[in-house]
């Protein structure tokens, strides 16, 4: 009976991501590459208020989003401390692995995620909806489970 117990339970790594105000979400642990706690970032004029930085990493030009701006739809101006998370995910169309990067207010967390503890997600939190594959709760408060695929990959290209 306790094996057939311990089958049913999956746990599942996870990475929670804090992009400061309150906004947190888990990624699956394989779908972050790095984590920088020093980058030096360009603007690009005229891009998008939520992805207005890219950063030289290995060789590759990578947009660094602003999850803060995306989800609040204006430019939010950071402050202080920033770690920058470098975001791999597959591309729906090719199939192609690409990387991205995203402003985040503290180092990501890990955790473990147990099927039991998934949840709907709260109407409260709708503003995750179009990039969320999931929730769950943790500590008593729901966190989304986001696509970086959604999140990175705008619908209009």
């Amino acid at each position: 009976m306790v094996e057939q117990e311990q089958e049913q339970l999956k746990l599942n790594r996870a990475w929670l991501l804090d992009f400061g105000r309150g906004l947190q979400a888990a990624v699956g642990i394989h779908e972050m590459s790095h984590v920088l706690l020093e980058a030096q970032l360009y603007e690009i004029p005229r891009a998008p208020h939520y992805c207005t930085e890219v950063l030289v990493f290995e060789g590759m030009i990578l947009p660094v989003m602003d999850v803060i701006s995306l989800i609040e739809q204006q430019h939010i101006v950071r402050e202080g401390y920033d770690v920058i998370g470098i975001a791999v995910y597959q591309e729906a169309t090719t199939g192609n692995l690409n990387y991205a990067a995203m402003h985040l207010a503290t180092m990501p967390t890990p955790l473990f995620v147990d099927n039991r503890d998934a949840c709907e997600l709260p109407k409260y939190l709708d503003y995750w909806r179009p990039y969320t594959l999931s929730c769950f709760m943790n500590e008593g408060r729901a966190i989304p489970i986001i696509d970086f695929t959604q999140l990175f990959t705008p619908e209009d290209v």
